[in-house]
């Protein structure tokens, strides 16, 4: 089986990497599809070649590495790596009893750990993290089952396709504009009557392709925001702590 293959079938590479870049290009593509149906075979012959020279594999790495790379922004942003901020005396997000018995449970279990009273918290906040981001990475390392931990996987990869989406946000945008762009140029030959000309000569496709990129481009601005990712990152950090329950159980 082929690499780019064996990626498309993996359920986390399909759906938070190679998903995010194709709906942040989705107005390009509508755009070549409507305005210009004579080519679709064409457009078909260089699919089916980018795809032998590898490009949903690049594709991949392409929606990967934007968020990847943003993902500090976030967490700077949010006052830290959720699952870390949720271990901390000081944060609300878990009940006092819940929050108390994952500590116990890390603390029991992973060699070495010894996590941070209030007092050391309160005083030395970064060598706190430390500790509780040591415990979530003996986690994450205890949890790679993704039959044993599906609940766990699913968020996952809702965190990732956030992520990825919101990391991609000005291809999106730009993308948008482009399609726009390629409207009008379609539609070069009634720029002689100006901007109110070439509107008005606009056909049924052409209209459908400007609306396509202008719902698109509202969608990324306003919908695909820190605060949406946060959601499903804030959700991924719950499962992955309540993985510690889990994993109490095995033991037991």
């Amino acid at each position: 089986m082929s690499d780019w293959v064996s990626r498309l079938l993996d359920p986390y590479s399909r759906k938070a990497r190679f998903q995010p870049v194709v709906l942040s290009l989705l107005p390009i593509v509508v755009a070549f599809v409507l305005l210009a149906p004579e080519y679709q075979l064409a457009w078909s012959d260089l699919g089916w070649l980018l795809v032998g020279c590898g490009g949903p594999t690049f594709l991949t790495q392409v929606g990967r590495g934007r968020g990847k790379a943003l993902e500090p922004t976030l967490y700077r942003a949010w006052g830290g790596k959720p699952s870390v901020a949720m271990l901390r005396h000081r944060d609300t997000k878990l009940s006092i009893s819940t929050k108390a018995r994952y500590r116990d449970f890390l603390e029991r279990t992973v060699p070495g750990l010894e996590l941070a009273t209030p007092d050391n918290e309160r005083r030395c906040p970064e060598g706190a993290d430390d500790g509780y981001d040591g415990a979530t990475s003996w986690l994450l390392s205890q949890t790679r089952d993704r039959e044993k931990f599906a609940l766990l996987f699913e968020e996952n990869i809702n965190y990732g396709f956030r992520r990825n989406m919101w990391g991609l946000k000005p291809w999106a945008l730009v993308s948008g504009l482009v399609s726009i762009g390629m409207v009008l140029g379609f539609k070069s030959d009634a720029w002689s009557g100006g901007i109110v000309g070439t509107l008005s000569a606009l056909d049924v496709f052409g209209w459908l392709t400007i609306a396509t990129a202008a719902a698109h481009m509202m969608v990324f601005a306003f919908v695909v925001r820190r605060d949406w990712v946060r959601v499903a990152a804030d959700a991924y950090a719950q499962q992955l702590l309540a993985s510690c329950d889990t994993l109490e159980g095995q033991r037991a």
